[in-house]
């Protein structure tokens, strides 16, 4: 089926053919100043990474898929989110629950991981649950993607990939700072400020500030933000430096994650359909507060020309308190039909989540370049350690509908075409048909360790062949604790994981490759047996292609691979079992090119074959996991004058298209595709920038997903949002 991108992405392949082959006359437009692994960066093409390999490789010479979102690609796009950085990001389906202020989610190669295998500086934000980081793009350099198992370097990931956010950190740069404000669709406010000021040659000061207020296309629901990030880098010596990372986000918003029934979403009902700006919740009771504090430090030393020692290092904490409503389903499901015989009332339940969590993360490693004949060794050792505390406090979950039913002024039903939000808010339970009482909240402490030992050898053979071995083993123990009840769980892994890859780089830029990698993710619960649950394990085989064109600053990748995953956990009859098991397979395509000085285009094409291969209603096997897109593509063109009575100007188009999905592991619904279509426009004048820039520029009403629940709950997508901001840089 051919998509309104894939043509686009085809114009920016060729393109990137049609000038290799001129090769008479050689001519690097639009190259980067600096081509750095941790920024900055100056165009759209990112050219190394310490993602894949925890070294600085160029990703051109690295066998696996990788991508890099770069700074100047988040502000041409007005990116507002991690999950909004990445939407023209091959093989990843972002936001697919739809709009969310408390964390990201993400599909990458067909696997849904959320926030799990997200990385800040090469170290673990380790999510749990509501205990999920949320980064704003704001204090951000780049974004990078491994796609696929990177358990061989980091320990316990998920199979999909691993997402490394890159913080701004200090220039040597003389001094520089921007200071913007924006306004938006629903009232959306906010100003930042960021200023990097040179001290001496020694040392280098970055201050990074912002504030945000805004509505959602949700009625009545509100969300505020602080961030301010201060960094420091210092230079003992020419070989010896430390760079201070530090940042500090408050949100105080409402939760606006809506979960509503399938039928008046995406199926119909004869009250008509759910307006995708109604509020489940009772604003005046629901909140979303969260602290997040991370402290840490990256340090580095050259003991000569051919060894170094890098150790990242991070401690971080989240307070949060969470008090959301979302709909269960309709109340003739869940056996009040005699009291709504038109079947417009739905039945609410309630996520109350009050705790912290405190994480520690260390990394250490030292490189060591030698040579042995014809080959170039680039030897990596290390040893990390990462171990996370959470103290929690919820309701403890009843065998009917899991988490309280929602009386408002003594009534279980909620009009979700009328609604009537009420004054008294009264937690319920279903089974014992009293009230929830404060008193019984349960707390539940939760512990995790992993220590991990790694190596990983990257040879060049002849100046051609680029092999990298790796292989890690990680000990890892997992323990929770209701001290309310004295319940204890407790699960210990012990793992071996390896990676391998080859690739041939020839004198015309292109670059074929291979590879193979394992990922492991402990399951903190036990069995139908009550033995430890299994690990969730994963492998990938992966061949590619890549393209480094010589005349100009481009990046081209086709990759074809296959992703499964096992131990998948499944509750029966109220147990885990532990029989379940997904393949994936895919091809992916990849451009960005700075075609000309002032023409950049972005283009990509997925395509995802998601089956269940085991799982414990037999039924499933071969079906397709429910909200699996089978299919992803998206273009973006930014064109840049640079002479003339419209010097300055510069225009951005783009579009994103989502295939079909299932709505269920039966495959009895289908979620429509959708096409979106953005752009931008920004004026610069001297030091000042003005720029509109618009996401769903039509206003496109969509359903993004809908989740294989016991009732059915769909989720619509983000509606149109439009963002004017004034920049001044000096």
């Amino acid at each position: 089926m051919r998509t309104p991108t894939a043509f686009a992405v085809a114009l920016v392949i060729s393109s990137g053919m049609v000038q290799a082959n001129e090769d008479e006359t050689v001519v690097v437009i639009g190259q980067q100043l600096e081509d750095s692994s941790v920024g900055p960066d100056f165009s759209y093409v990112g050219l190394s990474s310490r993602t894949a390999t925890k070294t600085d490789v160029a990703i051109g010479e690295t066998p696996r898929a990788i991508s890099i979102v770069t700074r100047e690609q988040m502000d041409d796009r007005a990116s507002i989110s991690i999950a909004d950085a990445l939407q023209y990001t091959p093989s990843i389906q972002a936001n697919y629950f739809g709009e969310d202020n408390k964390q990201d989610w993400f599909v990458i190669r067909g696997f849904k991981q959320a926030n799990s295998g997200l990385y800040q500086d090469g170290t673990r934000l380790y999510s749990s649950g509501f205990y999920s980081w949320q980064i704003d793009p704001f204090g951000l350099e780049r974004v990078e993607i491994l796609r696929g198992p990177g358990s061989a370097l980091y320990g316990q990931t998920p199979p999909g990939g691993v997402i490394n956010v890159v913080s701004k950190r200090p220039q040597f740069d003389g001094g520089s700072g921007q200071f913007a404000i924006e306004y938006g669709t629903d009232d959306r406010k906010q100003i930042s400020l960021d200023v990097n000021s040179e001290v001496n040659d020694k040392m280098a000061f970055r201050l990074q500030a912002l504030g945000r207020k805004n509505g959602s296309r949700v009625d009545g629901v509100e969300a505020e933000r602080i961030f301010i990030a201060p960094s420091l880098a210092y230079k003992f010596t020419d070989d010896t430096k430390i760079t201070l990372l530090t940042s500090y986000q408050k949100d105080d918003s409402d939760p606006y994650l809506q979960f509503l029934p399938m039928e008046g979403t995406l199926t119909s009902n004869p009250n008509g359909k759910i307006s995708d700006s109604t509020a489940v919740g009772n604003t005046d009771w629901e909140t979303f507060e969260r602290e997040q504090l991370s402290v840490g430090y990256e340090f580095e030393h050259h003991f000569n020309d051919s060894t170094y020692f890098m150790q990242n290092t991070r401690y971080s904490k989240m307070d949060i308190n969470l008090r959301q409503m979302y709909t269960i389903g309709y109340a003739k499901d869940l056996g009040y039909g005699p009291l709504d015989p038109t079947n417009t009332s739905v039945v609410r339940g309630a996520t109350t989540e009050e705790g912290t969590s405190d994480a520690f993360n260390m990394d250490n490693r030292v490189i060591h370049k030698f040579t042995t004949g014809s080959v170039d060794h680039t030897l990596l050792a290390g040893i990390d350690y990462q171990s996370i505390d959470i103290e929690s406090k919820d309701y403890p979950l009843n065998r009917l509908t899991g988490d309280p039913i929602v009386l408002s002024d003594g009534n279980p039903l909620f009009n979700i075409f009328n609604p009537n939000y009420g004054s008294n808010i009264t937690l319920f339970n279903p089974v014992t048909q009293q009230p929830y009482t404060e008193s019984q909240r349960q707390t539940t402490k939760t512990n995790n360790n992993q220590l991990g030992l790694y190596i990983q050898n990257q040879m060049m053979i002849s100046d051609k062949w680029a092999v990298q071995i790796g292989v890690r083993y990680d000990d890892s123990e997992n323990k929770t604790h209701n001290t309310t009840t004295g319940a204890k769980t407790k699960v210990d892994n012990e793992e071996w994981t390896t990676n391998f890859g080859v690739a041939y780089l020839m004198d015309s830029g292109f670059t074929p490759y291979a590879s193979y990698a394992q990922s492991f993710n402990p399951i903190i619960q036990l069995d139908q047996n009550g033995n430890p649950a299994k690990p969730e394990r994963g492998e990938q085989y992966e061949v590619g292609l890549k393209y480094q064109p010589r005349s100009f600053d481009g990046y081209f990748n086709i990759a074809a691979f296959e992703v499964s995953k096992e131990n998948l956990a499944r509750q029966v009859g109220g147990q885990l079992t532990q029989i379940g098991e997904v393949r994936n397979r895919g091809l992916e395509l990849e451009a960005v090119a700075n075609v000309t000085e002032a023409l950049t285009l972005i283009g990509n094409i997925s395509f995802i074959d998601s089956e269940i291969t085991a799982d414990s209603t037999s039924s499933n096997v071969g079906n397709t996991p429910s909200q699996i897109a089978d299919q992803l593509a998206s273009a973006w063109a930014n064109y840049r004058f640079l002479n003339g009575p419209l010097d300055g100007l510069t225009v951005g188009a783009g579009a994103r298209y989502v295939g079909e999905s299932y709505a269920d592991n039966t495959e009895t619904n289908v979620v429509p595709s959708y096409t979106l279509f953005d752009a931008t426009l920004s004026y610069r004048i001297e030091d000042y920038k003005f720029q509109v820039a618009a996401k769903n520029l039509a206003d496109k009403d969509y359903i993004a997903t809908c989740s294989d629940t016991t009732f059915g709950t769909c989720y619509y997508g983000d509606r149109r949002n439009v963002i004017a901001s004034v920049t001044y840089d000096w």
